[in-house]
């Protein structure tokens, strides 16, 4: 047996080994048909989705009210020009287009907002003075809702929406039916155009096309009390102004003729005099500053002879006296020097001379003397003369200054007196060009359409927006369920099964259609011995084939388990019996599993099991019933009751009995245990067996649950062979699986003819 064991897992692994690279490592590309598969996998969550999301948009638009929208038109002038212009310039387009942008601001204010409401007294309208209690019959579903809880509130003494007990000011209600009607109006113009049309939507018909040309009028009407009041205050504004400057002409005159007899500047000639007499003083100044220079250096030059008398031959100060000392003085030199060489230094002549030659130098310093007295008292007199010239100069100047400064008033007096007489004609003639009759009666914008009362709602357009809910819940569904598959573990495929629990997957059972009005419970075998080839019986076959190779000894037993209940694994191993029987080979199928449904026919009802058996009732024999319409098939069922039976019924010993004497009779012994997560059953059949396949169900059973039940069989050296994918939906698969028929349901239907 161990042999047998070793042999089996060997196969297993070489199973795995063979498996496509592609299988092992599966490459997801996602696409149309992917895209598709997923919707088919998810529709039932699509469907509910998409059914919840409209029947609450149903009810939505059910407790919508219906609103008309009533629109008049205006049309606004491209240019207006200011009053007070006598010159209108062209506006540029971005000039047109604020101004335009900036009408419609105003169209849209609290301002004129306010007039319209006063103008139809809608404070006293319930849906837009909020504050005033509503017409029942006018109510939404959600408002009645509102209203009845409200009631039932106010019974026990609670206010939910702090509802106000009595009504607020007038100022207030009039705020709020601003504030409603704002939100029920919004002004629009076509690109560049200088029309603009004003749109109002209220659930009342009749009620929106007047207040739409209740706007157009107001807004009319607002512009010429502002063009009125602009050209009343024009028309004061210029009389005033004409009046003020009129009064400031007559001064400046005044100014200007005093200004001209308090500053002498009646004459233009005496700017000449002024000038020439300064010109001839500076004249008479550069003399004096040259004889007082003169002065100065003849006197400079007398005191250096005083210093330096023996320069005295060679000076350029000069003097009848002096002229005459300087004589007499080189004659005695020369007689000294004479007398001197021929008579001795000590002779008297020489000493004479000397003493002539003293007296001479004396004479000439006391001339100098007073030729340096004589030239102080010049030079005293041409510095005298200079101040007074530098003085009279200074005068003259200042005289000029002032006078220029005077004519500088005077200009600007003149100036002034000049800008005030053509502001004064330029009012005048403004004022006399102003027409308030004319330009009263031509506002800068006009009505050009009047809101004719509409005839089907704006708003909810409800198909719509029916087909636009529609559209968005089936792609947020799809997206939901995009969301979904990611997180959602449940084995769906081959592939997963391989890299999950490393098994190959041996075949992958297709979902059996049943009518959706009669959900009846059938028997496994019943169905087997009723069907003829399909894609079904086909999915049995191929996994009994993949089966048999993996259990070449003889007379093996085969053991089917799943990790949870509800996973096939009654109809996989009743499938697999059935398809070893058609292979001629004489099969018993051995049902362990109280809750497998195999037993529930009543042909059944009175027939011995294993139970039987075990406690001595019956024989083995007795026990196993054969089917009419599968030929070499026997059924063996449990008997008892997992909850009520002791748990030795299923001890070892009796196993291993059961085992050996189905081997004697049968050529394939096909077991249907309870499930490993719940039961150990399998694990103590798991020693007398050949093979263990674990059965999973598309779409239920997780990849959690699908590696612990592998887990746990491996504990006990469970000799797994492979596993089987149940009530597959073709549709539902992620990808193409091999190994099935079922991936391609029509051209087998088509071909098979079912």
């Amino acid at each position: 047996m161990l042999d047998v064991r070793a042999k089996s897992e060997q196969i297993a692994r070489s199973g795995m080994e063979d498996l496509p690279l592609n299988q092992a490592h599966p490459m997801h590309v996602v696409g149309l048909r992917e895209t598709i598969s997923l919707v088919r996998r998810r529709k039932y969550f699509i469907a509910i989705f998409v059914a919840a999301s409209l029947a609450i948009l149903a009810i939505a638009l059910a407790s919508t009210s219906n609103r008309y929208t009533a629109t008049a038109g205006l049309v606004l002038e491209r240019k207006e020009a200011p009053m007070l212009e006598a010159v209108t310039e062209l506006q540029s387009e971005e000039r047109d287009r604020s101004a335009v942008e900036t009408q419609m601001d105003i169209i849209s204010s609290r301002v004129l907002a306010g007039r319209v409401v006063d103008a139809l007294n809608l404070v006293d309208h319930p849906w837009f003075n909020t504050y005033l209690p509503v017409d029942p019959e006018s109510l939404g579903l959600l408002q009645v809702i509102r209203q009845k809880l409200s009631q039932a509130a106010a019974a026990i003494g609670l206010d939910l929406w702090n509802e106000p007990k009595k009504l607020p000011p007038v100022s207030v209600q009039r705020d709020q039916a601003i504030t409603n009607f704002l939100a029920k109006l919004s002004v629009t113009r076509s690109g560049e155009s200088f029309a603009v049309f004003v749109h109002v939507s209220t659930p009342d018909p009749e009620l929106s096309a007047a207040l739409a040309n209740t706007v157009a009028k107001v807004y009319v009407t607002w512009l010429q009390d502002i063009k009125r009041q602009a050209m009343s205050d024009a028309v004061t504004f210029l009389r005033d102004r004409a009046g003020q400057i009129a009064a400031r002409i007559a001064d400046n005159e005044r100014k200007i003729a005093d200004f001209s007899r308090l500053n002498d500047l009646a004459s233009e000639a005496r700017d000449d005099v002024l000038r020439q007499q300064i010109d001839g003083t500076n004249q008479q100044l550069t003399t004096a500053r040259g004889e007082l220079a003169a002065i100065q250096a003849r006197r400079e030059q007398a005191r250096l002879l005083l210093d330096r008398a023996d320069e005295v031959e060679g000076a350029t100060l000069t003097s009848p006296l002096l002229t005459t000392l300087r004589g007499d003085l080189a004659r005695i030199i020369r007689e000294r020097a004479q007398y001197a060489s021929n008579l001795g230094a000590n002779h008297p002549q020489v000493l004479k001379a000397d003493a002539e030659l003293t007296s001479l130098s004396k004479m000439i310093d006391g001339e100098i003397h007073r030729i340096l007295e004589d030239l102080a008292g010049e030079e005293r007199i041409a510095a005298d003369r200079v101040r007074q010239l530098e003085t009279q100069i200074g005068d003259l100047k200042g005289q000029l200054r002032d006078r220029g400064l005077a004519e500088i008033r005077l200009r600007e007096l003149e100036r002034d007196l000049l800008a005030d007489q053509k502001l004064h004609d330029l009012i005048v003639a403004r004022l006399g060009g102003l027409d308030p009759y004319a330009e009263i009666t031509r506002p800068s914008a006009q009505v050009v359409s009047v809101a004719a009362v509409p005839t089907q709602p704006a708003f909810p357009q409800k198909s719509r927006i029916m087909l636009g809910g529609l559209i968005g819940a089936a792609l947020l569904a799809v997206i939901l369920a995009v969301g979904l598959e990611a997180v959602d573990t449940r084995i769906r495929s081959a592939q997963r099964i391989a890299q999950v629990v490393q098994l190959p997957n041996l075949a992958s059972i297709p979902r059996l259609k049943q009518p959706w009005f009669r959900r009846e419970h059938r028997d496994p075998l019943t169905h087997l011995a009723e069907a003829k080839r399909s894609s079904y019986t086909e999915a049995l076959r191929s996994l009994y084939l993949a089966s048999a190779i993996r259990l070449p000894m003889a007379r093996p037993a085969l053991l089917f388990t799943s990790p949870l209940d509800s996973e096939g694994t009654a109809e996989v191993a009743a499938g697999f019996a059935w398809a070893a029987a058609n292979d001629r080979v004489r099969t018993v199928l051995v049902d362990l599993d109280p809750r497998s449904g195999l037993s529930d026919g009543s042909a059944d009802a009175n027939w011995p099991g294993l139970a039987s058996v075990l406690t001595g009732q019956c024989t083995l024999a007795d026990s196993l019933r054969p089917l009419s319409g599968i030929p070499g098939l026997d059924v063996l069922h449990g008997g008892f009751d997992h909850d009520r039976t002791p748990i030795d019924f299923l001890s070892s010993q009796n196993m291993r009995w059961l085992v050996e004497e189905l081997r004697a009779s049968h050529e394939m012994i096909v077991i249907c245990c309870a499930p490993v997560l719940i039961l150990e059953d399998a694990d103590g059949l798991a020693p007398f067996v050949d093979g263990v396949l674990l059965v999973a169900r598309f779409g239920r059973t997780s990849e959690q649950e699908l590696a612990s039940a592998a887990n746990r069989l491996r504990i006990n050296h469970a000799p797994l062979i492979g596993a089987a994918l149940s009530d597959v939906d073709p549709h539902g698969q992620p990808d193409q699986q091999a190994l099935s028929a079922a991936n391609y349901p029509r051209r087998a239907k088509a071909y098979l003819g079912r």
